[in-house]
């Protein structure tokens, strides 16, 4: 009788697990695209679309509603733009001034931020895990901007990667206080499919848009854009198997994946000063993810 809910919970780590591994392959596939050129605004977008069109096809085949619900789209759209669009653009720009695993791990204080945001609104007292979280984070943080010199990280990159994780916990605010009735997959799609159109019409108002050549170019593309896809395909399934709070914790195995595929691909390198920081971070985000209650809105693309 014990053995279907060991192997309900098995498959959902399984998930979560994976989940992270593909997000981490995004930021790496990025890291590709960049260094041939191709402007951030340009590779966003197009990741975006394809990962748009995975999830619409998701959605098609489980017959869930392609629509959100009435009175949740217009905020869906502007999420899109002004939160998820804005993020994964600051993000990727941070790589460009640091080692993957460096950025990753800064990002990784955005569940400190989600909960100081819950508790400002929801008006809820601060606990003995809350302040351990947030010197947790904090100090990692310290540790991490404190040695990280040389090819780790500079100064850009680290206000920038700091940037990305205030925005991001904005946008996660946002959505879970706004997006109430909209079925995960679909606003995922929604917001997908508006960053998408975003950045290719703000490429184009800039002289960004560079159409990519090659399949140097358009083969990370493309992983990217799949990868978006089964990523949160393999997050909501570990959300219905695990739950929300469990998820997040196996999901802070991300910046572990970056730190590897990037010592892999692209021949970076961890000091210890960064790794101790990380931990210390890392320490953070699962304690935070314990302090709160996490909901399916938290969607861990980059």
């Amino acid at each position: 009788m014990g053995q279907a809910p060991a192997r309900h919970d098995l498959l959902g780590g399984l998930s979560a697990g994976l989940s992270a591994v593909l997000f981490g392959a995004i930021i790496i596939w990025g890291r590709y695209v960049l260094e041939r050129g191709v402007p951030v605004e340009t590779m966003l977008s197009i990741r975006f679309g394809i990962g748009a069109l995975v999830l619409g096809t998701a959605i098609l085949v489980t017959g869930r509603p392609v629509l959100a619900e009435p009175g949740e789209r217009l905020r869906l759209v502007l999420l899109a733009l002004f939160g998820y669009a804005i993020e994964a653009s600051i993000y990727f720009t941070a790589t460009q001034h640091g080692t993957v695993a460096t950025v990753t791990l800064l990002f990784f204080v955005y569940p400190v931020w989600v909960m100081l945001w819950a508790r400002a609104f929801g008006g809820r007292g601060t606990t003995g895990l809350t302040v351990v979280a947030l010197v947790c984070g904090v100090v990692g943080a310290v540790v991490v901007v404190g040695t990280g010199t040389g090819l780790s990280i500079d100064r850009a990159g680290v206000a920038l990667a700091l940037l990305t994780s205030l925005t991001y916990s904005g946008y996660l605010t946002g959505a879970d206080l706004l997006i109430r009735r909209t079925g995960a997959l679909t606003a995922a799609m929604w917001v997908s499919a508006g960053a998408s159109v975003g950045l290719f019409a703000w490429a184009n108002a800039v002289g960004h848009w560079q159409m990519p050549l090659g399949a140097a170019e358009w083969a990370p593309l493309v992983g990217m854009g799949l990868a978006s896809g089964a990523a949160f395909f393999f997050l909501m399934e570990a959300l219905n198997r695990i739950g929300a709070v469990r998820t997040s914790i196996v999901s802070a195995m991300e910046p572990l994946a970056a730190a590897v595929l990037g010592f892999m691909f692209l021949d970076e390198s961890v000091t210890v000063g960064v790794a101790v920081g990380g931990a210390l971070i890392l320490v953070g985000s699962v304690l935070a993810s314990l302090a709160r209650a996490p909901t399916p809105q938290e969607q861990q693309i980059p």
